[in-house]
């Protein structure tokens, strides 16, 4: 705590760093966030990005997580475990994971260092604290953190007000969701001082079976502004209980009884996480500003009861050296039977970036450092089971391990503007990470294996040029090449080690990611890419989940992923716009081999692909929308339509393991009377999500047993991730 404590004070003593709004007095209407902006792209940095601004995130979230927010930018597919979009939600990126996309929220890295997710219903309704959202496809820009492969979302929260304002939603909907969120601006205090703060809650009974949600979060914000400093603090974070339910259903199932859950016997975890930030800035005149911020992030996971049915043995339960249980006919018992195990977490995770940025004349150059280290205890206790011996206690303990994971990062930013149209990108990163496992004897068995410490060293080069042909239509194209470690369950596929591992199983991935796009303005307003991701080693998952819902994954060898993108929004009169975006692409791995069991013998076959689609890899994604806003836009309406095309569940193009593709459309209506200037008024919005009440699976897993038979008859059957059908949700928002 001593070691925390200096690093978070050294920082926010250091003299003169960053920027100022104002001289002596706060004089602008907020107080914007620049220590972010070094890892954000620029309007005319040559990388594809898409921007959701506040008042587009105000219209589009409800109290579905970010994932459900983010399908309205191209090549994003998401999907929860309940159906809902609240509680455990995801989203892929040009068909990749979140373990593979960056993720920061104030310039904090948000992925899980050692395995690289992101779990936004730690923190639901961040979006309610959201200023803006920049989501970069492809490798983009350099940023804090995990290498971005898929992309990138930087998250940046609200900025803090001269002027002082409250707001109250309750929100009720279908599954028995609702949400209820309290926040406030002070505005400026005795000329220097800000705060902002919001607390809030979002819950869900879900639409499987015994899938509820509930997440219980906050956000508060102070600022001080002085001469030409600023310094702030952010603290946000949330306390998540959850009913597990990311196994998918069977097709029989899902036909008759989408509503089902494998997880029956109070199958439950609870998660707490908390960020605590502060950032200074400092304005050194002549286009010059230095900034600095550190972090420390505290999370746990009180509990993860998964019941395991019968095929738990003694030895997995550390109970090998110990007596068999003897029941009343001296029958000696070799299992206990069904154990009901509590998966456990502690982790401490704390960094600090600095950034130096110079803006004079042409040039524009920013340079920055991050570091970090990461802490995460891993556990498991027993808490209960059908027979176990007589000498183990309550929650006995069947496994311990740390994880250790550091990182330092340079990069350094070019953008020079030869002429008034001509400007070229330059963007270098140099990225340090380690990995140490140290597992823990317990009383009656020892570690089941060692993990070699583990060292990488990346060196992610950009390069890109921006044209503008006329103040309608510029042209960019940017070239790069990025490194990534495997995670840690890549390499143990499991919570402990199974075995002795070395560094070498694995190989870390890297792909050259080429973009040229063009953005429109005038007529017609928004951006068309095309793209190529050109892979080697690229880490893919098998379809297979392990106990934790986490993908089974490993190494293939040379793959792609290429495709046009068109993010394009049109005013066609006074009253109504329409919007498309929309992904066409092409997703294969170009030869890999895979290994069965034979189905008979029970001996290893080995089988050869060519040329064969990525799982979770649709080659469309498409979504249409009409919004409208008349009467002085009191009333404002929109209509959606979205449609994702087949997904494999694993790497061999084999239609019997498959998602067929869907269609949904959504409908919104919102009231806002506030041009009527009556009191006590509020805004009222209804959304009605699948209003055609289509079935549909966004996601979904192998099940079954990974056999082969003679006729080549896969063991394995697909499993469907069932998304809700028509439901609703209503909110009344209070703006004081």
């Amino acid at each position: 705590m001593k070691k925390q404590f200096l690093i978070i004070s050294l920082l926010a003593s250091l003299p003169g760093l960053l920027w100022a709004q104002a001289d002596t007095t706060f004089k602008s209407q907020n107080l914007p966030d620049i220590v972010v902006i070094a890892i954000q792209a620029k309007q005319k940095t040559p990388v594809t990005f898409t921007m959701l601004d506040k008042k587009r995130i105000q219209q589009l979230y409800y109290g579905a997580d970010i994932p459900t927010l983010l399908q309205v930018t191209p090549s994003v597919n998401a999907y929860s475990d309940n159906g809902t979009g609240i509680g455990y939600s995801f989203f892929r990126l040009r068909g990749m994971d979140q373990t593979r996309i960056n993720t920061t929220i104030n310039g904090i890295p948000v992925n899980d260092p050692e395995n690289q997710g992101v779990f936004f219903n730690n923190f639901a309704d961040l979006a309610s604290s959201a200023e803006q959202i920049q989501v970069q496809r492809g490798i983009g820009t350099s940023t804090n953190g995990t290498s971005a492969f898929g992309g990138s979302v930087n998250i940046q929260t609200k900025y803090l007000s001269a002027k002082p304002s409250a707001q109250v939603s309750l929100g009720i909907g279908s599954f028995g969701s609702s949400r209820v969120t309290a926040e406030v601006q002070t505005g400026l205090i005795d000329k220097h001082w800000m705060f902002y703060g919001r607390i809030g809650q979002v819950k869900t009974n879900g639409f499987r079976q015994n899938s509820g949600a509930q997440v219980q979060s906050y956000h508060f914000s102070l600022g001080y502004v002085k001469n030409k400093s600023v310094l702030k603090f952010n603290f946000f974070g949330g306390n998540a209980q959850s009913q597990l339910a990311y196994l998918g259903l069977n097709k029989e199932t899902f036909n008759q009884n989408p509503v089902a859950n494998t997880f029956t016997h109070g199958e439950t975890d609870a998660f707490n996480q908390y960020f605590n930030q502060i950032q200074y800035s400092y304005d050194l005149g002549r286009g010059q500003t230095l900034s600095a911020s550190a972090y420390l992030v505290n999370g746990a996971a009180p509990k993860f009861q998964f019941l395991a049915e019968g095929w738990y043995t003694f030895d997995a339960l550390n109970m090998a050296d110990t007596t068999y249980h003897v029941n009343a006919f001296g029958d000696t018992t070799f299992s206990p039977g069904n154990v009901m195990t509590s998966y456990r977490l502690k982790q401490q995770f704390m960094g600090a970036f600095a950034n130096y940025q110079l803006t004079r004349g042409k040039l524009d150059f920013v340079t920055g450092i991050h570091v970090n280290q990461f802490q995460s205890d891993h556990f498991m206790e027993v808490n209960w089971a059908n027979t176990i011996p007589a000498a183990f206690k309550q929650n006995h303990q069947v496994y311990f391990n740390t994880g250790f994971k550091n990182e330092a990062s340079v990069f350094a930013k070019v953008n020079y503007a030869f002429t008034n149209k001509l400007s070229v990108f330059s963007d270098v990163q140099v990225r340090q990470t380690s990995f140490k496992y140290r597992g823990r004897d317990m009383e009656f068995r020892k570690e089941f294996g060692k993990v070699e410490d583990m060292q990488w060293l990346f060196v992610n080069p950009r390069a890109g040029a921006r044209f503008g042909l006329n103040r309608f239509v510029s042209f960019y194209a940017m070239a790069g090449m990025s490194m990534r470690e495997p995670t840690r369950f890549d390499y143990l596929q499991d919570d402990f080690a199974p075995r002795d591992i070395k560094q070498n199983e694995i190989k870390p991935e890297q792909v050259v990611n080429v973009e040229f796009g063009t953005e429109l303005s005038g007529f017609v307003n928004g951006k068309i890419n095309v793209y190529a991701m050109e892979f080697q080693n690229q880490i893919v998952g098998t379809g297979a989940l392990n106990n934790f819902g986490y993908p089974i994954t490993g190494n293939v060898g040379r793959s792609y992923r290429r495709g046009l993108e068109i993010d394009l929004r049109k005013q066609v009169t006074s009253f109504l716009n329409i919007w498309i975006s929309s992904a066409l692409s092409s997703n294969k791995i170009e030869q890999f081999t895979q290994t069965y069991t034979d189905e008979i013998a029970g001996t290893p076959i080995t089988q050869n692909y060519l040329n064969k689609d990525l799982a979770f890899s649709p080659n469309q994604i498409h979504n249409i929308g009409l919004e409208s806003a008349v009467w002085k836009k009191r009333i404002n309406a929109g209509l959606s339509f979205r449609h994702v095309a087949m997904q494999y569940l694993d790497n061999t193009s084999n239609k019997d393991l498959s998602l067929p593709s869907f269609n949904v459309l959504d409908f919104q209506l919102g009231l806002n009377p506030t041009s009527f200037r009556l009191k006590g008024l509020p805004q009222i919005s209804l959304r009605v999500n699948n209003i055609l009440d289509a079935k549909f699976a966004p996601s979904g897993s192998l099940g079954g047993f990974n056999t082969i038979s003679s006729e080549g008859i896969r063991g394995q059957i697909p499993l469907f991730l069932p998304n809700a059908g028509i439901n609703y949700f209503c909110t009344a928002t209070w703006i004081f």
